[in-house]
């Protein structure tokens, strides 16, 4: 009898564990009307929005046969782990696994004034000499991009976004939540193989610590990969809503956590 009660109870725990496991399937939902990529939540019906409450975050998708939306919102700030450093990674995989194949890394960067017009001459051809001057009166700009990687973080941007048009984001910070908000271009012109009416599983994925964060880390001596102090998981909101600013240094020992989930996006096919 004792050992029929402990097979049942193994079988129930390993059921339990598969329950727990499932990945959550969502729908994305037909939009009509045209949605500003501004981070406001205010173009976004409450019924659409699905929780995941190990991070406590909020987020809900739409499209149209052109592009995708999405609005991702954090509402407890100490989950924002490094965030403003390791950027959100958005991971596709059209072949129903948990399995980073493929994803969008959306990040908010500093750069010199002659590092963007070095960047923007490069994608578009040169500038003026007038509008150089005027973009060097300014030191620095803060900006948003974007970059497509494989699941070994190589860059694959030329390869995936050859044609069409490119995605975009933004974020803003209110009531103590930060949203961000994503336009992802459905087309056959780009790599990402998205379509109306289509399936795939969906990875967002933050925190943790770069190659740069664990190379000053080492520097200073205090990196082990292992417990300790760590970087502080709930840094301030820095002014342009991104994530966080630097509280004077690195701290010593273990690095901020690193965040994960996934779900099963079916995304809406035309409305007839």
């Amino acid at each position: 009898m004792a050992r029929v009660k402990f097979v049942f109870l193994l079988l129930l725990g390993i059921l339990s564990f598969v329950a727990a496991a499932k990945t959550l399937s969502v729908e994305s939902r037909w939009q009509t009307t045209p949605i500003q990529v501004d981070g406001d939540i205010g173009d976004w019906m409450a019924p659409l929005f699905h929780s995941e409450k190990s991070v406590q975050v909020d987020y809900a998708f739409c499209n149209d046969a052109d592009n995708l939306h999405l609005i991702f919102i954090f509402k407890e700030q100490k989950y924002l782990s490094s965030l403003a450093r390791t950027g959100l990674t958005i991971w596709f995989n059209d072949q129903g696994k948990k399995k980073k194949n493929l994803g969008l890394r959306f990040e908010k960067k500093t750069l010199a004034s002659a590092e963007l017009i070095a960047v923007m001459e490069k994608k578009s051809g040169p500038l003026t000499e007038e509008k150089k001057k005027e973009m060097l009166a300014k030191p620095a700009y803060i900006i948003n991009q974007f970059m497509a990687v494989d699941g070994d973080n190589n860059d694959q941007t030329d390869m995936i976004f050859k044609q069409g048009s490119l995605p975009e984001f933004t974020s803003l910070a209110a009531s103590g939540r930060l949203a961000f908000e994503f336009r992802i271009p459905v087309t056959p012109l780009n790599g990402l193989n998205l379509a109306p009416g289509k399936t795939v599983t969906v990875g967002f994925d933050w925190g943790g610590t770069t190659k740069e964060m664990r190379r000053q880390l080492l520097q200073r001596g205090g990196y082990d990969g292992e417990g300790g102090g760590g970087l502080p998981e709930a840094p301030d909101l820095d002014p342009e809503g991104m994530g966080q600013r630097d509280s004077g240094g690195l701290p010593s020992q273990r690095g901020p956590k690193h965040h994960i989930f996934w779900c099963q996006l079916t995304l809406a096919a035309e409305s007839k």
